[in-house]
């Protein structure tokens, strides 16, 4: 543990109780030594060094920790007063002996270092994991133990040191002062300090071991500092470091460089876990610039994935008592395995053996054999490990590093016979530290191509009954190896899918005979799947019975899909299963056009199907519904392997089918009520509407109409509903008690498919409501009740009221149905007597059939006179 103390502070810790983290047990560690001056003399920091060890009883994770009885006071982003603030640090460490050996992190950057009112601050720990561990850094709250029981916790108060006082503007003048801190580098960066005093800053260094099975965290430390900022014109030097990489045995040489804005002198230091026995010397100082000579011999024990990381700091030369500042930089190197040598591969009866120089770095755990059809021209950059993904290189084996040849026959099944087999090797590290190397060279081999290749299952002509087929395939090119004689046998099954099913075709010992002419198929229906089988003898002179290969391909099969929306467009899919490649080459898209089929489009598709979309845009002219229009697919394909012809080309059945036409919707007219007539001589319910449309069934729209659909709503505010279906093109729509409502109609086709709604009819009542100021209730049979005049119809409802001269309600009626919605009130109170004549007063409120809700409630007010 070390503690950075002021050389003029009279504080001193000559021992120190550490908390070991188990069960409160604290033991007394002495100094070393006395406290020794830390950088510059003149920065007066001294720092103590205190070492112990320590047997921990048992497997876990334990807190080791360190409380100091104060802080410095006038610390200003925390609460005052922070000299009464207790000062604790901690390292935690796992203990697991399946994990193995672990060292913590070491912090090898002193934080001693200055800031400046308005100038960028930097600060780097310089961690370093002698293990090669991750390690992640994070800012934290400083933390105190306090209280009766000792209880750990935040600092009270505090803030980060660029939100003291609302901070101020960055160097740059846009954004407000921030503190980062690189999560990777452990580059702490303050843009910029804006009040000078005394700040606090903590961030913890954790350690991660990652494995086969993830990372896990196993450990941190914790760095609590103090960051003293002052008022000076002075501005720090600039370093420049570049992040490299070197391949392990070889000398890393390199040049830092620094500079000074006010044109001082600049002391350059390094500092890092590898120095030593990495070197850093001053080679060049002058007046506003300096230059420094670092010098690595890197062995294979320093190769791991994580990058090793020096510290370079420059720091200007003031005068005596002028403030001194600094720029530190991490430089990141990565070290590479070198790249094995010399591979080679040979092959021999499809089987092929790589071979190899022993590799350099015994260290390593294991090479990794890549393979790839094809060479893929990879040549790793500088320093660049491993086989990217992106070169096609797939990953086949891992023997010890101590192996110097694999033989590769496929695991069993033997390498593809004519094909050209390229491999790559490359060596992995073991952990923790891990790591890669670069890869090797590149070596390729050709397998012999002693067997018969299926390159064409073609269909030659599309019928139910006499469809052809042309089967070819390829004479194999290296015989001399194999048992005379050979024989080809073609075998033929219903479908595209393999199994069971299979019936032979051709039976051949003429190597030259490689084609067949299948006849008698329905290629309007089916897709036909073919075996080319490919025999031996088994001794000189024998009948051919050894199987030496067999391979299988189908037909390509086309289906036709129009489109039965708006859209004028026809689908085109197709399948096969071939043993070559269809998804590398375009695909041919043939139409008959004026009984010529001609090419219109190409596209590119899977290894198993592809896909187009005909939207009649070849030739610029639209397709036409109710038109057939016929296809065919040609798809082009290729093995990846030496002299086999391509591309290979293989025809679909021819297919037909028609846009169809559309279903359009009907226009619609009624009947409409002329409320003229109406109030000459109206009439009571029930009523009724009368429909009639006209089909629209010429051009796109489809002439097979199977019947009509009425649907109807009685308000404009409710939704339609399914009133009727017919076959007519007339509707009465009867047995109503008003003429309102709305209608549309659809028409539906002998497929099944319902047009689009026509457009909407509607009716709406003539709403008449006139009511007497006089009636004269004697019997004589005239004027006798108080109703409205015979105009008057399509009442829903009534509520009628009676009031005397003096406001006194006499009377009052409802109804719903019946006559009695006419009011029909005859001079009587509500209990059947007659009422004496005079003037009376009334109100009725009426609602209508109407189609607007909003319009089918009215109230009347008015008078009536009795007389007798």
């Amino acid at each position: 543990m070390k503690i950075y103390t002021d050389a003029p502070s009279n504080a001193e810790d000559p021992t120190v109780q550490i908390s070991t983290g188990v069960a409160n047990q604290f033991i007394t560690v002495p100094r070393i030594g006395p406290e020794i001056p830390v950088g510059d003399p003149a920065d007066q920091v001294n720092v103590a060094i205190y070492k112990w060890e320590y047997t921990y009883p048992a497997p876990g994770t334990y807190v080791v920790s360190w409380t100091g009885v104060n802080r410095n006071p006038n610390i200003l982003n925390m609460a005052p007063p922070s000299d009464q603030v207790t000062f604790y640090i901690s390292t935690t460490i796992n203990i697991n002996p399946l994990r193995g050996f672990n060292s913590t992190p070491v912090l090898t950057v002193a934080p001693v270092d200055l800031a400046a009112v308005g100038r960028i601050y930097v600060h780097n720990p310089g961690a370093f994991d002698a293990d090669g561990d991750s390690l992640a850094f994070k800012l934290r709250v400083p933390q105190q133990r306090g209280g009766a029981t000792g209880t750990i916790g935040n600092v009270p108060g505090y803030v980060l040191p660029n939100l003291y006082a609302g901070g101020c503007a960055r160097a740059s003048g846009t954004g407000s002062s921030i503190l980062t801190l690189d999560v990777l580098t452990g580059q702490l960066v303050w843009d910029v300090p804006c009040i000078k005093g005394e700040y606090n800053v903590a961030f913890v260094v954790e350690e991660w071991r990652v494995s086969a099975n993830g990372a896990i965290k196993i450990g941190e430390v914790v760095r609590d500092m103090q960051i003293i900022v002052k008022e000076t014109p002075n501005r720090p030097p600039k370093l420049a470091p570049k992040d490299t990489c070197v391949v392990a045995g070889t000398i890393l040489n390199g040049i830092i460089r620094a500079t000074d804005p006010d044109g001082d002198f600049i002391r350059l230091t390094a500092t890092g876990g590898i120095i030593p026995p990495a070197t850093f010397s001053q080679t060049v100082n002058t007046a506003g610039a300096a230059t420094g000579a670092f010098r690595w011999s890197t062995t294979c024990s320093d190769v791991r994935e994580r990058p090793y990381q020096v510290i370079f700091k420059a720091e200007d030369v003031r005068p005596p008592n002028e403030t001194k500042l600094a720029d530190l930089q991490p430089w990141n190197i990565t070290v590479v395995g070198p790249p094995p040598q010399n591979l080679a591969a040979t092959v021999s009866n499809r089987t092929a053996t790589i071979t190899w120089d022993s590799y350099i770095c015994q260290n390593a755990s294991t090479i990794r054999i890549y393979r790839r059809e094809g060479p893929s021209g990879f040549v790793p950059d500088a320093c660049q490990t491993g086989v990217p993904a992106s070169t096609g290189y797939v990953l086949i084996a891992e023997v010890k590093a101590s192996e110097t040849s694999y033989t590769d026959n496929n695991n069993g099944a033997g390498l593809k016979a004519g094909a050209e087999y390229c491999y790559i090797i490359y060596a992995e590290f073991p952990g923790p530290a891990r790591g890669k190397s670069i890869a090797s060279n590149e070596t390729c081999i050709t397998v012999e191509q002693d067997i018969p290749y299926l390159t064409n299952v073609t269909v030659d002509q599309t019928d139910a009954t006499n469809g052809r087929i042309i089967v070819k395939w390829t004479q194999p090119r290296d015989v001399s190896r194999l048992t005379q004689p050979l024989e080809y046998r073609l075998y033929r099954k219903e479908g595209m899918q393999t199994g069971a099913g299979f019936t032979e075709v051709k039976r051949t010992r003429n190597m030259a005979d490689t084609t067949f002419t299948d006849q008698g198929l329905n290629t309007v229906e089916k897709a036909y799947r073919y075996r080319l089988e490919f025999y031996q003898a088994p001794t000189a002179g024998a009948q051919p019975t050894e199987l030496r290969d067999s391979s299988e391909a189908s037909s390509v099969f086309l289906t036709l899909t129009p489109s039965a929306g708006d859209q004028k467009e026809i689908k085109l899919d197709w399948t096969y299963s071939v043993p070559w490649q269809n998804e590398v080459r375009r695909h041919l898209i043939y139409r008959q056009i004026n009984g010529t089929f001609t090419l219109i489009d190409s596209v590119t598709a899977t290894a198993t199907s592809g896909t187009y979309t005909d939207r009649g845009t070849f030739g610029g002219t639209e397709l036409m519904r109710g038109v057939e229009y016929c296809y065919y697919v040609q798809t082009v394909g290729a093995y990846d392997i030496k002299d086999v012809p391509a591309p290979l080309r293989n025809n679909s059945q021819q297919v037909c089918a028609a846009l169809p036409k559309i279903v359009c919707a009907p226009v619609l007219s009624i009947e409409q009520l002329d409320c003229a007539a109406f109030s000459q001589n109206p009439t009571q319910p029930p009523y009724q509407n009368l429909l009639s449309w006209v089909p629209q069934i010429t051009g796109d729209c489809t002439d097979e109409i199977d019947f009509y659909t009425v649907y109807f709503k009685p308000t404009d505010d409710a939704e339609y509903v399914k009133l009727a279906t017919t076959k007519e093109t007339t509707f009465a729509h009867t047995g109503l008690q008003s003429f309102a409502g709305c209608y549309v109609v659809t028409a539906t086709d002998l497929l099944g498919r319902e047009s689009p709604v026509s457009n909407e009819v509607c009716n709406d009542n003539c709403i008449t409501f006139i009511l007497p100021n006089i009636i004269t209730p004697n019997g004589d049979g005239l004027n006798d009740v108080f109703r409205p005049d015979k105009r008057a119809a399509f009442i829903k409802s009534m509520k009628f009221k009676v009031f005397n001269r003096w406001g006194v309600q006499v009377f009052e009626k409802t109804a719903t149905t019946g006559d009695d919605v006419f009011i029909n009130w005859r001079g009587v109170d509500n209990d059947g007597n007659r009422l004496n004549d005079g003037v009376y007063y009334y109100e009725a409120e009426v609602e209508f059939f109407t189609r607007n809700p909003a319009d089918s409630r009215k109230k009347y007010k008015g008078w009536v006179e009795i007389v007798r």
